[in-house]
């Protein structure tokens, strides 16, 4: 009898660290998603504020959508963190604030410098490119979520190629 009430007990401990080690991927991930969030919400304004800063009607169009590419993005990625019984950021904490790379598109755009503007868009990509990495390399994610932020991150790096070659001919 006693041999089996320390069996049930150990199986229910074991049971209880299974779902405390659960609750604690979950929410690793639901953050990691929302530092996600963060970065979208950054690279969304910053391209929106380089569209009203630039006279080129090509680049103003090209930043407006990608402005809206990045909010797109973030709404593909807010479904996750609530599957995974997390909420969503939105966009103004104090973490977010301080990693914020597109306030310096601020001082770029002040000059209406298209030069200065496409190197800031390159180094928001470049820190958008490092934390997509981070994200997938520290979380084990359901597989469609893993298939969503590879995508984006694909998309970003085609982005920054492309401004890349803007630049070098700017």
């Amino acid at each position: 009898m006693i041999k089996t009430c320390r069996l049930h007990s150990f199986a229910a401990y074991s049971e209880l660290f299974k779902f405390q080690d659960k609750m604690s991927n979950q929410s690793n991930q639901v953050s990691l998603l929302n530092k996600l969030i963060t970065t979208l919400y950054d690279g969304e304004n910053g391209y929106k504020e380089a569209a009203e800063e630039v006279s080129n009607t090509a680049l103003k169009t090209r930043f407006l959508n990608l402005s809206q590419q990045r909010y797109d993005f973030g709404h593909d990625i807010k479904p996750f963190i609530k599957s995974l019984g997390g909420e969503v950021d939105k966009g103004g904490s104090v973490a977010a604030s301080l990693h914020r790379v597109w306030m310096d598109l601020k001082t770029a755009v002040s000059s209406q410098d298209e030069e200065s503007i496409l190197n800031e868009i390159i180094r928001g990509e470049e820190s958008a490119v490092d934390t997509y990495r981070e994200v997938l390399a520290d979380a084990d994610f359901p597989v469609t979520a893993r298939t969503t932020v590879s995508t984006q991150l694909s998309k970003i790096e085609s982005v920054l190629a492309d401004m890349r070659k803007l630049e070098s001919v700017a």
